[in-house]
């Protein structure tokens, strides 16, 4: 399956951690081998997600201060866990946007899945509006984009 399917599929959160902060443990991210040290400022998110293809993880991290948002779409497989996609605004270069790496078709193993994404749409393209985020509504972005419904069926 390609990146746009894999983000396409109508995918069920089973299970959220809800706002966290201090570091990430590897359960909650499944692609990094280590806990994930996060700063004072940052908080992050984790939820568990099914589908018909598979399992997935979707993880946000923020750092409100700053205006960095990062969301990630983690495919879950036997062989181990795959960045599919990431979803994203920062301060420093605004504009929402997402990495993905179209050849790799969102399968590689490993943390080394988070390298050589690319920016869509590209950084030199119009895309500058600004949001003003929160915790809440990041989320819920990031759900929509990455179409995770409720156990309900309801896009959330």
């Amino acid at each position: 399956m390609i990146v746009r399917g894999f983000i396409r599929t109508r995918k069920t959160l089973t299970s959220d951690t809800n706002w966290q902060t201090g570091d990430i443990p590897p359960r909650h991210s499944r692609i990094f081998a280590k806990t994930k040290p996060m700063g004072p400022s940052w908080e992050w998110r984790s939820a568990q997600v099914s589908s018909a293809d598979g399992d997935y993880v979707l993880l946000a991290q923020c750092n409100q201060n700053k205006m960095n948002w990062k969301a990630i779409l983690i495919r879950l497989d036997v062989a181990g866990a795959s960045v599919v996609s990431r979803f994203e605004d920062h301060a420093s270069h605004p504009g929402l946007h997402a990495h993905a790496h179209c050849e790799r078709s969102g399968v590689e193993i490993g943390a080394t899945s988070l390298d050589n994404l690319a920016r869509i749409p590209m950084n030199n393209k119009r895309h500058r509006r600004k949001t003003a985020w929160t915790k809440r509504t990041f989320w819920e972005a990031a759900k929509r984009f990455f179409h995770i419904h409720d156990a309900k069926g309801n896009l959330i």
